[in-house]
């Protein structure tokens, strides 16, 4: 039975990446949806085929539902089964694949899950920009699906797999050049290995209007994909939740102090203090490190909010002398 329905399901991902390739290609706006649809489809399937090729003499069912019951056996004992016909999404497909100690090839597929959701409960209002970056955002993950199954996916995909070359090729030289108009901030470096993300259409495509500007306070932003506007007090928000948003979330998780703080001086929620870097990205100022009045050593989070030189206690107690 595998050995059968593991080649049907691999050109079923096959097909469907090249339906959304034709799709897309068309450039009529009515098939944009199915474009999406039938994308994420396929680069889902391909990963399960990825799975089923890792038991080849197990049932397709038993390597894919996303869950199972116990069963007797007859001899006393049980055996687990699928449970319904239900096959796993993309977490768990992420999960099953560090359970069959498969790496997951780099690439990112959010944005791709993020239309296809957008698309399927309510309208989108995606760029076609924004559509050309999802696709290339893909195409390392699918040529890394392809290299788990040892194929070549310009012959499994022909006219599809160039198209998604295009793509990547576009995406990573209009990337390049938003990100050399921000090589005069003092954190640009950092965003070597993240990605900005449109608040309006969800595009990487952010650049700043004056390249030579290096304050960050004074960035006039810009996405190059829906030519959103975008304050210097968001653009630097949304460089500090790129860059420190996943760590900060985690310490908040475990209970910890925050990584990104509301700054003392400005007021912006851009101060990160995560024992290696300790300062504003937006005024570039650094809070004591201890207080004034009692010199006892302060992290941003003991700052009193209504004077960057003492700690809350103090402030308090001078207030209540005055």
């Amino acid at each position: 039975m595998a050995a059968s329905v593991t080649p049907h399901l691999l050109q079923n991902a096959i097909t469907s990446i090249q339906l959304g390739i034709e799709d897309y290609r068309s450039n009529d706006p009515r098939r944009t949806i199915s474009a999406v649809r039938n994308f994420y489809a396929g680069v889902l399937l391909l990963g399960k085929q990825c799975l089923l090729e890792q038991a080849p003499d197990a049932g397709p069912m038993q390597v894919l539902a996303t869950s199972f019951q116990p069963m007797p056996d007859d001899a006393g004992g049980v055996t687990i089964v699928p449970k319904g016909f239900r096959t796993i999404d993309l977490g768990e497909l992420r999960e099953r694949f560090k359970q069959f100690d498969l790496d997951w090839p780099k690439g990112d597929i959010s944005g791709l899950q993020r239309l296809r959701n957008e698309f399927e409960h309510f309208h989108s209002s995606a760029q076609d920009t924004t559509i050309r970056q999802v696709i290339a955002s893909c195409f390392p993950l699918v040529d890394g699906f392809f290299e788990i199954l040892d194929r070549n996916p310009a012959q499994q995909l022909g006219a599809a797999w160039e198209t998604m070359l295009e793509e990547e090729r576009f995406f990573t030289a209009q990337k390049a050049s938003c990100h050399l108009t921000l090589k005069s901030l003092p954190w640009c470096a950092e965003l070597k290995d993240v990605e900005l993300s449109c608040p309006n259409c969800g595009s990487a495509l952010l650049y700043q209007v004056d390249p030579n500007n290096d304050d960050p306070s004074s960035i006039e932003g810009r996405c190059r994909a829906c030519d959103d506007i975008i304050t210097a007090e968001g653009f630097v928000s949304l460089v500090v939740e790129a860059i420190h948003g996943g760590d900060d979330y985690l310490a908040a998780k475990d209970g910890g102090e925050p990584v990104v703080n509301d700054c003392p001086d400005c007021g912006q929620p851009t101060y990160v203090q995560n024992g290696e870097i300790d300062g504003c990205y937006f005024c570039q100022q650094r809070a004591a490190s201890e207080c004034a009045r009692c010199k006892t050593p302060m992290s941003i989070n003991d700052v009193s909010v209504n004077s960057p030189k003492f700690c809350t206690y103090c402030d308090h107690m001078m207030t209540k002398d005055d």
